[in-house]
């Protein structure tokens, strides 16, 4: 077999593996191999995390915020309404709905866990809603006196 023959039969594994291992950049072998090696770290971070959510991190609630999510829980409208912004329009007849419709699909809610702050004024909280946890996350208004936004 001539030299320059086997050389190109050479070229194309190497070639091949340059690319899959990111040689020339990133590639998909290569961020692969490193998963491959550090997930006991990311599986022990992973823990951490949600050992620091279950302790409920960041910035403690104001007690309103507290008492806003017991009153989702309790579907308690009239509670949740007076602290609702005005701006978002909501009147006590929608909040009554919402709660019924939550009824009327088994989201009865048995118990509320405060997880932790996403910044000054995002507040999240865990319902037990029928057989299911829901996230909320209450933003608050600028003045913090109402809720401005649920996710």
């Amino acid at each position: 077999m001539p030299v320059a023959q086997s050389m190109k039969l050479l070229a194309i594994p190497l070639l091949a593996l340059a690319v899959l291992t990111g040689a020339s950049g990133s590639g998909p072998l290569k961020d692969n191999l490193t998963g491959l090696f550090s997930w006991r770290d990311e599986l022990a971070r992973d823990r951490a995390e949600i050992a620091d959510l279950r302790q409920g991190r960041g910035a403690t609630a104001p007690s309103w915020v507290v008492s806003y999510a017991n009153a989702i829980c309790e579907h308690n409208a009239v509670f949740v309404h007076e602290h609702t912004d005005a701006a978002l329009g909501m009147t006590l007849e929608q909040v009554t709905t919402q709660f019924d419709t939550m009824h009327s699909q088994g989201l009865d809610c048995s118990s509320v866990r405060y997880l932790g702050s996403v910044n000054e004024n995002k507040y999240v909280f865990v319902l037990r809603q029928g057989k299911k946890d829901v996230w909320y996350i209450f933003t608050l208004s600028d003045d913090g006196a109402s809720v401005v936004n649920v996710e």
